[in-house]
């Protein structure tokens, strides 16, 4: 019997342009901050909310990522590092929001003192702000409102499309294998249309000339 490859939700992320209108409409730094880092270094949710003030060069232009991971042939817990590169801009406004946030009252050191689920009724309210009340396709994927790991998919495909090899990307997102990284390298069909009618489109316009 010939095994079916299961359709995978290649439209599981947003456009760069739906993710400015996400930083656009949060009515507070935290919110804004919460998205923009996520966009520009595909965390995960958990990695978001575990960065401390003190994991962050600002010079180096870096952030720290610190993973517990249990290992599986002693059932150890240990910690796995890594380090991701961030741009000037949000680095900026990672101050902003450090010099907004003093008019609360916080001791800790987190960057971002909330819960998981917290960030889940954030992510709703700000798609819900930005008209963005869908992501991917609803006939294959069982998660259609954003999320903010949808902002880890749509990392890693801006980082494809801009050229970035799978070795560097695997190391950003911090996955064990290169072939779960791998997955970024399929396309939806509207990316495959528009890069097969723009070859057709150049030839086209080389044969009138």
């Amino acid at each position: 019997m010939t095994q079916v490859t299961p359709i995978r939700d290649l439209k599981g992320y947003l456009e760069p342009e739906q993710v400015e209108r996400l930083i656009a409409v949060a009515t507070n730094p935290r919110d804004a901050l919460l998205v923009r880092i996520a966009w520009r270094t595909g965390m995960r949710v958990s990695e978001l909310i575990g960065i401390k003030e003190s994991d962050i060069d600002f010079e180096g232009r870096a952030i720290l990522i610190k993973i517990q991971k249990q290992r599986k042939r002693d059932g150890k817990t240990v910690e796995r590092r890594r380090i991701v590169p961030i741009d000037e801009d949000t680095l900026h406004m990672v101050r902003e929001y450090l010099e907004w946030r003093k008019q609360f009252p916080y001791e800790g050191d987190l960057l971002f003192p909330i819960s998981r689920q917290r960030v889940v009724q954030i992510c709703w309210k700000l798609g819900k702000r930005a008209g963005i009340t869908r992501v991917g396709d609803p006939t294959i994927s069982q998660h259609t409102k954003f999320h903010l790991h949808h902002l880890r998919h749509s990392f890693a495909i801006h980082c494809v499309k801009r050229g970035m090899s799978i070795e560097r990307l695997q190391k950003i997102l911090g996955h064990s294998s290169p072939t779960t990284t791998s997955v970024y390298l399929q396309y939806s069909m509207a990316d495959l249309h528009e890069d097969y009618d723009k070859v057709w489109e150049e030839d086209e316009t080389a044969t009138k000339d």
